[in-house]
């Protein structure tokens, strides 16, 4: 199972390309080089507060395209079908 944050990335490195620039560039710096939010408004030159609504409202967007498409859960069924064939094939070589 993932965790909230392994999720978000999960979410944004299959849909991060729908969003806008603005919040592809914002939740890069928030996700995978975990800046604060004061640093990233600092960048940006917008409120704490604007960066903060501005990550809830693409990462809301990058679970509304999960739900209609379901491609990060797919890809973790896949993982986990592989695993079990893994597992299963490297017991039948113990046998050999």
């Amino acid at each position: 199972m993932l965790s909230a944050r392994q999720r978000q990335l999960a979410l944004f490195d299959r849909y991060g390309a729908l969003l806008t620039g603005h919040q592809r560039k914002v939740l890069d710096l928030h996700l995978r080089q975990d800046w604060s939010l004061a640093e990233i408004a600092r960048l940006q030159r917008i409120s704490r507060s604007a960066v903060h609504d501005l990550i809830r409202r693409a990462l809301q967007g990058l679970e509304g395209y999960e739900a209609r498409l379901g491609l990060v859960a797919e890809r973790a069924s896949v993982a986990r079908q592989l695993a079990t064939v893994r597992r299963r094939l490297e017991r039948l070589e113990g046998r050999l």
